[in-house]
């Protein structure tokens, strides 16, 4: 019965098309970060020809893990765009190494390290 459901699972996913597949048809990459006083500017590049909604953009501790701001809003990236997302922080980042991630409406995920000097 397994190996059964594995065979269905296995041939139902070869079948389909790239952009049938969740995981192919979005992809993002962030491109570059920049940072302006308190503000943490995130470049996202859209890698497929369709649309994709960029949601949740966070700024997270390199060394802790630390959450340290996020942008909840979400926009749409035409394929091949490149779009600016911007996250407030409370506070001036101090010298040390940080994560910018963004989340896909479908779940898929980018992260850049990136280091205040």
């Amino acid at each position: 019965a397994t190996s059964l459901i594995l065979w269905n699972w296995v041939s139902s996913t070869v079948s389909q098309t790239p952009s049938e597949l969740p995981f192919l048809s979005e992809r993002v990459r962030i491109e570059a970060v920049s940072i302006e006083g308190n503000i943490v500017k995130i470049y996202v590049r859209n890698l497929v020809n369709n649309d994709v909604r960029v949601g949740p953009v966070y700024i997270i501790n390199g060394s802790s893990g630390l959450t340290l701001a996020q942008n909840l809003s979400s926009v749409v990236v035409r394929g091949g765009d490149v779009i600016e997302v911007s996250v407030e922080l409370k506070m001036l980042l101090p010298r040390g190494v940080y994560i910018a991630k963004v989340t896909t409406a479908r779940g898929y995920e980018a992260s850049y390290v990136f280091a205040v000097t």
